[in-house]
């Protein structure tokens, strides 16, 4: 590892209050129902204050992946008219190609259960185009999360555009 990224690493731990910027992530990758093998799951974090923390893992001989869950602390004042959001994009590189397991950004700095919930059920086929779905959100009535990914869920899951174009700054967040 280096000495920056060490350095970097040491900074996310160092700050005014704390930022879940995402729960565990559990999950398997598939081409056609066959599960893929030993390819790199990348997850790249940012919350609004400018941190961010990218990390990787492979899948097992079942297509099977984990993630853990990520905090940090900022140094980001707390000012009222500011846009505090954190975001989050996990995919996977398999023959020359990135395919979106999650993509989504969401306001504020707390843990919610509705994105811990489908971000521990990432079953993704890559055979599946990317599309653009809502979720529950138990906090707002009448308003639902978005996310983009080639995951699909049984429940919980409205799709909203067929292969959506993976823009982070396109998704609505939460103000709640």
């Amino acid at each position: 590892m280096s000495f920056l990224t060490t350095l970097k690493k040491f900074g996310n731990n160092i700050g005014a209050y704390k930022v879940h910027l995402c729960p565990e992530v559990k999950g398997q990758a598939n081409e056609k129902g066959k599960p893929l093998s030993n390819v790199k799951i990348e997850r790249v974090l940012n919350f609004s204050d400018g941190k961010s923390v990218e990390d990787f893992t492979y899948t097992d001989k079942n297509g099977s992946f984990s993630l853990p869950e990520i905090n940090i602390r900022s140094n980001q004042p707390a000012v009222p008219l500011a846009e505090i959001f954190t975001s989050q994009a996990i995919y996977l590189s398999y023959n020359n190609e990135e395919y979106c397991l999650w993509g989504s950004r969401l306001s504020g700095v707390k843990y919610r259960e509705e994105y811990a919930r489908k971000l521990r059920q990432l079953i993704a086929d890559i055979s599946n185009g990317k599309i653009l779905f809502k979720f529950q959100n138990k906090k707002t009535e009448g308003y639902k999360f978005e996310a983009l990914s080639i995951c699909r869920w049984s429940d919980d899951f409205e799709v909203v555009e067929q292969n959506a174009y993976f823009d982070l700054s396109e998704i609505e967040t939460d103000n709640n």
